[in-house]
């Protein structure tokens, strides 16, 4: 039986918006642990990816290319927005003002110019590394028969 063509479009649509939300969710989550040290921590992409891999398969239910790359890309903007809090973060303590505030008076464009700034090449491959885990743990494991 062959899948109505809207339907697995309207599918796809509704993971891509799941996909973001978690991805946005995790940034929020993984800044708390950064606000407590006062800098930015890389190495939880690891963690994170495997969250939402686990969560694009077992949540979304996307297997095999759709949810390795939702599971990926989840993985890659919960970095970058942790990356765009954690220059928001700096702005508001050395500027004195609110962190919403800075978020506000700094702009999208401003936060993400720092957070590529602010970022090394060891920084960036941790990244990568969770987002190569993720779409690892989206991936479908082969199923035993017996």
């Amino acid at each position: 039986m062959v899948a109505n063509p809207l339907r697995r479009l309207i599918n796809l649509l509704s993971g891509l918006l799941g996909a973001i939300l978690f991805g946005f969710a995790a940034g929020a989550v993984w800044m708390v642990p950064s606000m407590m040290f006062g800098r930015a921590l890389p190495t939880l992409a690891l963690p994170v990816g495997w969250a939402l891999g686990y969560v694009v398969r077992r949540w979304l239910k996307f297997e095999g290319v759709p949810g390795a790359a939702l599971a990926a890309g989840a993985t890659v903007l919960a970095s970058l927005y942790v990356s765009c809090l954690a220059a928001a973060a700096s702005i508001a303590g050395m500027m004195g003002v609110g962190f919403a505030q800075a978020i506000a008076d700094a702009g999208p464009a401003m936060l993400i110019a720092l957070a590529r700034l602010a970022q090394g090449p060891a920084d960036i491959g941790l990244y990568l590394a969770g987002a190569v885990l993720s779409a690892l743990v989206a991936w479908p494991l082969g199923r035993r028969r017996g």
